[in-house]
């Protein structure tokens, strides 16, 4: 593997990190506080075996992020080009990465189709991640198509001369 590819991956997946992890801690508190999750959780049965929000993994929940936000960076890494040279690359990252994340989860989570299916969580404790979901990698796909063009255009101009 050579040294410039070696970097740009790692650049790329870097930044694909940062970003994820900062828009899903940014998205978390604004909709935590929005939609009181601490009063939601505690009252519904479809969040019991969910931790206290001030455990202390939970409140580390961020740093375990790094690590997801890596996988996913390293998994679409094939599809670069396609997403990043696209002029609406970032609404194709978007509706990749919520479908797959949010309705396509596998397991029976609040609001996924499994979910839907296999638990009698009602309908309303189903949606109420939707919005945040939603907000969060609609921001994450934005933020990370501009800032990867930018460091595509630049490396291409670098490689021109």
């Amino acid at each position: 593997m050579n040294k410039y590819f070696k970097g740009k991956v790692l650049g790329y997946v870097g930044r694909f990190s940062l970003i994820h992890v900062l828009t899903y801690v940014i998205a978390g508190l604004i909709f935590m506080k929005l939609q009181n999750y601490g009063n939601v959780f505690s009252k519904s049965e479809g969040f019991a075996n969910f931790r206290p929000l001030d455990s202390t993994i939970v409140r580390a929940s961020a740093l375990f992020q790094f690590l997801r936000g890596s996988f996913f960076a390293l998994l679409l890494y094939p599809f670069y080009d396609t997403i990043i040279k696209n002029k609406h690359g970032w609404l194709m990252l978007f509706g990749l990465l919520w479908g797959l994340t949010f309705i396509g989860s596998v397991s029976a989570t609040s609001g996924s189709i499994e979910g839907l299916i296999y638990t009698e969580i009602p309908l309303a404790e189903h949606l109420i991640g939707i919005p945040e979901v939603t907000v969060q990698m609609l921001a994450f796909s934005w933020l990370f198509f501009i800032w990867e063009r930018k460091v595509d255009k630049n490396r291409n101009k670098t490689n021109e001369k």
